[in-house]
């Protein structure tokens, strides 16, 4: 769908807007079918009385036979108790499906999250976009949610309208000089009304909206202090020791205050509203009954058509005022609409490449950096400048160097997490842009220092799948040392991690979540194995057991690994210095130490505290 042009008038910026929300329920809601239902059923409802108790009077004034009265009677009651047992049963399917529609719009947005180029991930501008679309939801009011409740409301008004149209047109004109004015009057009174409510209902829901949007930094930190602060275990030390305690009532006081503030606000202009609302239903209606009494009286209709072409009239009414609420309504909240289609719409940029990832006879594959530079996207800073490496299958290697060196965002490049800004990446002499992306992803095992550990049963985990090789994962755990806490775990690898989501889950350490995520690693089996701090989270014993253990841990794959202790470095082949975006040396542990620079003063840094005197 194209973009949104600036010419565009509000109202085709509304339509665009709105027709590409109700494609993406209808794409990802199954059950919309029965909203319609419900929406028709809302509609027809209240013609049923008016129609019923039109015919019943007409028979009362023309004094019919009791058996067509109580027909009538009878058809009204049955068709009322019809429609309503019809908006019962309908009513909790469209509750679920409401809540299910609601839900399901974060799908293109986890969709999009999964799918786009990692480089946008850690994009500022993105990061804004998906933070607030989060905010919205846990405020109750994203963007779907106002676009569903709105149009419910929107749609329902439509169809009452085309019911009430119906209802009026059949009304016939008079010719006394007493109906003609009063017709006048109706014409002139809806005319005035219409006006009044179209620009009272469009400055009652900008004013709201205006409301909520200044609240938004209270609504954000009434969520932060609650979620991740108040009600974080990892937060509750700190609130302790330190006597924060007051600290934190005060600012939840202040924000049940302001809360108060705001629906006050918000409950004076809806009252407001509503008052509004029903002077002029109230006054078109005396106007409407007067109309058709008069033509009732000249006998142009008969009695009872007086409370049908009345009661036509006011829902109208009704209908017009509701169609004009929502409507602006749905306008002023088209931003947060806007925000999530910009969000779908983020371009990819990352060249994925057609040529299949080459299967060697020998597992051999060689990797070179030449003249790779390398800034974030919005920076000017090079974190690596102009870098020259070779490595291939099988070798050990070491990157060491102080925070900020760009090791992490060596290991980005050659994961194509980013692509060089300048310079290229070869594989087996190849570009390994023009790799096909997702085979050539698979070649790489990485378990970064932020890493992430899943509410998932333990065999999913590891294997990244509902479909778990058993065998293959207890061997993964094993080798990474997880075989105690297996036999811990009371329905070994069907435990679910943490409580999230599962009273019975397992609550792990960080160094076992540590050993989990080396774990998943080996499992994938892939020829690069690239480990940042591998071991930050173990104690001394344990890490001294996973550095004696390294060669048997990865096997024959070429290792990587991001490490501050040097102690770990003597395990590795070759050990690469990095300082201010480049590689300043290179070589094994003893011969580094053996030459001035960098890596010796840097051991020697950390060996002093060791040395006994």
């Amino acid at each position: 769908m194209r973009g949104i042009d600036k010419k565009d008038s509000e109202f085709q910026k509304d339509v665009r807007s709105h027709v590409r929300a109700v494609r993406l329920l209808l794409i990802y809601s199954r059950e919309w079918a029965v909203m319609g239902v419900t929406l028709v059923m809302d509609g027809v409802y209240p013609f049923i009385s008016i129609y019923v108790s039109a015919m019943l009077l007409d028979a009362l004034y023309e004094k019919r036979p009791l058996e067509e009265m109580v027909f009538w009677a009878l058809l009204g009651a049955g068709a009322s108790l019809l429609v309503t047992t019809l908006r019962h049963l309908t009513a909790k399917y469209k509750n679920t499906l409401w809540w299910s529609m609601r839900f399901r719009m974060e799908e293109p947005m986890m969709e999009k999250a999964m799918g786009m180029d990692y480089e946008l991930m850690e994009d500022e501008a993105v990061q804004k976009l998906r933070s607030r679309q989060a905010e919205y939801l846990k405020r109750g009011g994203s963007a779907f949610e106002i676009f569903i409740w709105q149009m419910e409301l929107f749609l329902t008004a439509c169809l009452k309208l085309v019911f009430a149209i119906a209802t009026v047109c059949t009304l016939p004109a008079v010719s006394s000089r007493g109906g003609r004015m009063t017709a006048v009057a109706t014409v002139v009174v809806l005319s005035a009304g219409l006006g009044l409510m179209r620009r009272t209902a469009h400055r009652a829901s900008r004013r709201e909206y205006q409301i909520w949007r200044d609240d938004a930094d209270n609504e954000r930190l009434d969520t932060f202090i609650m979620s991740e602060v108040v009600l974080d275990p990892e937060a509750g030390k700190d609130i302790r020791l330190f006597h924060q305690q007051e600290l934190l009532m005060e600012y939840g006081e202040k924000m049940c205050e302001n809360g108060r503030k705001v629906y006050r606000e918000i409950s004076v202009i809806r009252m407001g509203q509503g008052f509004l609302q029903s002077l002029w239903a109230a006054v078109l209606g005396a106007a409407a009954y007067l109309y058709t009494g008069l033509q009732a009286y000249a006998g142009a209709i008969a009695p009872g058509s007086v409370v049908r072409y009345a009661g036509g009239i006011q829902q109208m009414v009704q209908a017009v005022s509701d169609l004009l609420y929502s409507w602006d309504y749905l306008h002023n909240y088209r931003g947060r609409m806007d925000e999530f289609f910009a969000y779908l719409d983020l371009p990819e940029k990352k060249k994925k490449g057609t040529i299949p990832v080459q299967k060697r006879r020998d597992g051999r594959f060689l990797i070179e950096f030449k003249n790779v530079s390398f800034k974030y996207p919005g920076t000017d800073v090079w974190v690596l400048k102009n870098m020259n490496l070779r490595f291939e299958i099988g070798e050990r290697v070491a990157l060491v160097g102080p925070n900020g060196s760009g090791k992490t965002t060596f290991v980005k490049l050659l994961c194509r997490l980013y692509d060089p800004t300048e310079g290229t990446i070869l594989m087996n002499d190849v570009d390994i842009r023009k790799y096909r992306y997702g085979e050539y992803m698979r070649l790489f095992s990485v378990v970064f220092q932020d890493f992430q550990v899943f509410s998932l049963k333990m065999g999913e985990y590891i294997a990244g799948n509902e479909k778990v090789d058993r065998q293959k994962a207890l061997e993964a755990a094993g080798r990474a040392g997880l075989g105690e806490l297996l036999s811990r775990m009371p329905d070994g690898l069907d435990t679910v991690i943490g409580r999230d989501f599962s009273e019975n889950g397992f609550v792990i350490s960080g160094g076992e979540a540590q050993k989990l995520a080396m774990a998943r690693a080996i499992y994938k089996d892939a020829p690069f194995v690239i480990l940042d701090e591998p071991t930050a989270a173990l104690d001394p014993v344990t890490e001294n057991e996973v550095y004696t253990r390294f060669h048997e841990i990865i096997g024959n794959k070429t290792a990587l690994f991001i490490s501050h202790r040097l102690s770990a470095c003597r395990f590795a082949g070759e050990i690469l210095v990095f300082e201010d975006g480049d590689i300043v040396q290179r070589g094994s542990h003893d011969a580094l130490c053996g030459q001035e620079g960098l890596y010796r003063r840097m051991w020697e840094a950390q060996a002093k505290y060791y040395n006994i005197t």
